[in-house]
């Protein structure tokens, strides 16, 4: 009895590292994509034949990674959840669009404040 009481109990943070790293990988994608962009005189030398792909297969890669990690979240019906649901489910059907990918990261990048948030919420709550 005495052994119980005196170890504290650690939240389970499992689900919510895994959406945080899903995050961070769409995110970086992203990032790396509006340098290539905006700057080609800079970040041009990151553009090759496996450019586009090796950047597709990263956000496919995150939004797995997030959708797994929101799934495992004991907080799944709260709004937090949900919103990283839904960015993630926006983050893999993105591909889909073909050439035109960068309306979905548009709206990823425009809500990524709210998923922010979510995670904030999150890490506070547990």
């Amino acid at each position: 009895m005495a052994e119980t009481m005196g170890t504290a109990v650690r939240p389970r943070r499992g689900g919510l590292s895994l959406a945080t790293a899903g995050v961070a990988l769409i995110t970086v994608a992203m990032i790396v994509a509006a340098l290539v962009i905006l700057d080609k005189e800079h970040f041009g030398w990151l553009v090759g034949p496996a450019f586009l792909p090796v950047m597709t297969s990263g956000v496919i890669a995150g939004s797995i990674v997030l959708l797994a990690g929101a799934l495992m979240l004991p907080q799944r019906r709260s709004w937090r959840a949900i919103v990283l649901i839904v960015w993630a489910l926006i983050a893999l059907t993105s591909p889909l669009f073909g050439i035109v990918f960068l309306i979905p990261w548009g709206v990823l990048v425009l809500s990524l404040p709210v998923v922010i948030v979510a995670l904030v919420g999150l890490y506070r709550s547990q």
